[in-house]
């Protein structure tokens, strides 16, 4: 276990910590996301922009999590890792 995840289960005891992080954007939820399948590929955000034919810098802002990506963007990123995207619906509780 990493000292981020170490971190974080510390934090998610503290029932405000765990409501606000369970209450996060889909913006950030989707950039959650895209940081976790790409350190999962092992690939850096420069690797990443190579294989979608952008730039590093583009790639930081797909990932920052300020604004909801385009279904295209999030299909450019997928490729390059060598992925598909996949949508799901799960009930809201």
């Amino acid at each position: 276990m990493t000292d981020l995840q170490k971190l974080k289960q510390k934090w998610m005891k503290d029932p405000g910590f765990k409501k606000e992080y369970e209450n996060q954007t889909l913006e950030f939820k989707i950039a959650q996301k895209l940081i976790a399948e790409r350190l999962k590929a092992k690939l850096t955000q420069a690797d990443v922009a190579k294989k979608m034919g952008t730039t590093q810098s583009a790639v930081a802002r797909l990932e920052s999590g300020d604004q909801l990506p385009s279904m295209k963007s999030i299909e450019r990123y997928a490729n390059a890792l060598g992925k598909y995207p996949e949508i799901r619906f799960k009930d809201a509780s």
